[in-house]
């Protein structure tokens, strides 16, 4: 089978297959000949740990896998050597929103993805093409918001926006953001789930109260605050990593 990661293509063997069971899984196995396929080889098995490896054979319609598992071993002697790897590969089910309504903003996500945790938690993340309006208006989204994943379920859940990042794409400007359900913190052992900090916010409040700062003043902190959060939030390639 031949697969693609990024620029990386390589032909692989099936070692092992499991065509019975949701999500198909496989384990695939390839020579890197040159110590340049070998480098690429082990970046992108760690890239394409949520996706973004592609089986691209002539006929078959192309599917999209995650990287579980990777080794790789050197067989034989150097110079003469060649690296083995083995990957474990699991399928990428794809869920289709058609549309995401965060609030009063509308989004159709080009990629998209959510989990569901043992406690019910919803998060997703989203790519999704914007026009200059639309980030305007994704940058001023704070606090719990209606969120509602159109194909998906037409229920709005109160969810809040966990970041976001926007920038070129190849087809224009786009997004990339995440959010997740409203719900009381969480301590564990995988991460830590607590409230966002607010001081900033509260600090211009006080102010405010104590007439430091007059009702025009604090509408220009705040959009000015608000405009070097955004532009902090630029990257050069909203496509140059998995979700």
């Amino acid at each position: 089978m031949k697969f693609r990661a990024g620029d990386l293509e390589f032909n692989a063997t099936v070692a092992e297959s499991s065509q019975t069971t949701s999500p198909r899984a496989m384990t695939i196995q390839f020579r890197a000949q040159k110590t340049t396929m070998h480098a690429q080889a082990v970046e992108a098995a760690e890239q394409r740990r949520s996706g973004g490896l592609f089986s691209v054979d002539e006929g078959l319609p192309e599917s999209e896998w995650r990287v579980r598992e990777s080794t790789f071993s050197y067989v034989g002697t150097e110079p003469w050597g060649i690296n083995h790897h083995v990957w474990r590969i699991e399928e990428v089910e794809r869920l289709a929103c058609e549309r995401l309504m965060l609030g009063s903003l509308s989004l159709e996500p080009y990629e998209y993805l959510e989990k569901v945790s043992d406690t019910g938690i919803v998060r997703l993340a989203a790519r999704a093409a914007t026009s200059q309006s639309q980030l305007d208006a994704l940058s001023r989204l704070s606090g719990p918001i209606e969120v509602t994943r159109v194909g998906i379920s037409n229920t709005p859940r109160r969810m809040l926006l966990d970041g976001y990042v926007w920038g070129p794409s190849p087809s224009g400007l786009a997004a990339a953001l995440a959010c997740e359900d409203v719900h009381e913190p969480r301590v564990t052992l995988d991460a830590t789930h607590t409230p966002p900090d607010d001081a900033l916010d509260d600090l211009l409040t006080v102010l405010r109260a104590k007439n430091l700062l007059d009702e025009e003043n604090l509408a220009d902190l705040r959009e000015r605050i608000r405009q070097r959060r955004h532009a902090a939030h630029r990257v050069e390639d909203v496509n140059a990593w998995s979700l």
